[in-house]
């Protein structure tokens, strides 16, 4: 081998000792911090379902209203979404991520002052308004600090969050609910306050803690920092993406709105995961504490299959047709529950949904933070956050309307799983266009 060969080597030795350290860095210093996150945002969002075991007694709520109070966290979610993307983008995420944790702990804390439907909806709506742009913001986070070829493993990492949320709350919120008549106040209302309090402190943390972007990181070597950016570069360059849109411009290309699109359908099925299943196994007859622990179960599975596709995903470098083929298996997962008969058929059903939709949401969000320029990031991404929360404000209506006409979630369930097909439909045109316009810019 001839000296320059071995110097090559050597260097690309090097390379590859500053990238898996540079990696490791910043996954122990953002990871751990924008899970928390996520899982004090999706218990204190899914609170409300182990809350209605006894709240909507109290309050007086039928199926359709409690699918408002559900809906309406994410109507005004989506209408804030780009507005606080847009702010994330100039201001960094330490301001954006840290006044959100603190907003939302706050409403979640007021929750427990609910007195009948109308002030349910106002709690929620400023829930919603509250917790607007937490989702897209991680997303546009990521993508400034993880290069294209981990995004899918991180991305899912972030979504553990969600499974891991659900378990808990199933295994917390029904020993919570226990706590009814301690000094007077009702189990639901604890479970609003208890649960209010921690994204508080986290996003005190965050203030002191948070780093926007690459060059800004005291923590990274300047052989890192330079590694990062680079990589970073690359992936702008190979991707084929535009530079140099207005907001308005970036927001209206075909591609943004077909993704949001897909993101409809994939809100959809999330905001169906969780919000009905403690009260379709209450049905059952079981205690609080039971009903906890048997609603673990689909999340549990949810974390699996996102662990392994998402890892797989990274490893064979496919986005597209690994969406089109989770969202399918979600929807199958929400059919086997809308004709199931049977309890185990139930929970077989849900497991499905939720290894679907959860490998669905590590997958699918690589395409647009792959496909889109810095600086065309926060408002795309806020776009596509937005059309997917108005699928989160709509679907749990129609699933409590349907289910007060019918006294059954079958139609509703059908629903989601239609949804579901038609957004995998979309991913699956839009992959030859997106592919296409790569190979052109490079």
């Amino acid at each position: 081998m001839s000296e320059l060969a071995v110097e090559k080597a050597f260097a690309s030795a090097d390379e590859q000792v500053v990238e898996s350290t540079t990696i490791r860095a910043v996954a122990r210093r953002l990871m751990w911090y924008v899970m928390a996150m996520y899982f004090l945002a999706i218990l204190d969002r899914g609170n409300i379902s182990f809350a209605a075991l006894s709240m909507n007694k109290d309050l007086g709520l039928n199926a359709e209203m409690f699918g408002i109070g559900v809906g309406i966290m994410y109507f005004t979610y989506a209408l804030f979404e780009i507005p606080s993307n847009l702010i994330l983008g100039r201001y960094g995420a330490r301001i954006t991520l840290t006044r959100i944790a603190i907003l939302w702990g706050i409403a979640t804390v007021l929750m427990a002052f609910t007195q009948g439907p109308l002030s349910l909806y106002a709690f929620r709506a400023f829930l919603g308004f509250a917790e607007s742009g937490l989702f897209p913001g991680v997303m546009l986070l990521l993508s400034l600090w993880f290069p294209f070829k981990y995004r899918a493993r991180y991305n899912a990492m972030f979504n553990y969050a969600v499974p891991i949320s659900y378990i808990f709350a199933s295994l917390i919120s029904g020993a919570i609910l226990e706590l009814h008549g301690t000094l007077g106040i009702p189990g639901w209302k604890w479970l609003f306050i208890l649960e209010g309090l921690p994204p508080i402190i986290l996003g005190v943390v965050g203030i002191f803690y948070l780093t926007d972007r690459p060059n800004d990181a005291s923590w990274l070597t300047t052989e890192q920092k330079r590694w990062l950016n680079g990589a970073l570069e690359h992936d702008t360059r190979a991707r084929g993406v535009v530079h140099g849109e207005g907001v308005w411009r970036t927001i209206t290309r075909p591609m943004v709105l077909l993704f949001g699109l897909c993101n409809f359908g994939l809100f959809c099925a999330l905001a169906s995961l969780f919000p009905w299943l403690p009260q379709i196994i209450k049905t059952f007859g079981l205690p609080a504490s039971q009903v906890g622990m048997v609603t673990a179960i689909p999340p549990i599975a949810g974390l699996v299959g996102m662990i392994a596709l998402s890892r797989h995903s990274d490893h064979v470098g496919e986005r597209f047709y690994y969406t089109i083929a989770t969202m399918l298996l979600a929807a199958s997962g929400f059919a086997i529950a809308a004709f199931a008969t049977t309890p185990v058929l139930i929970i077989v059903g849900f497991m499905v949904a939720n290894v679907g939709v959860y490998g669905t949401q590590a997958v699918f969000w690589t395409i647009p933070q792959s496909y889109l320029s810095r600086e065309s990031a926060p408002g795309a991404i806020g776009l596509v956050a937005m059309i997917g929360s108005i699928g989160g404000a709509l679907i749990p209506v129609v699933i409590g309307r349907i289910k007060d006409a019918s006294g059954s979630f079958t139609g509703g369930f059908l629903v989601v799983s239609g949804v579901l097909v038609a957004a995998a439909v979309l991913i699956f045109i839009a992959r030859p266009k997106l592919i296409q316009a790569a190979q052109a810019a490079r």
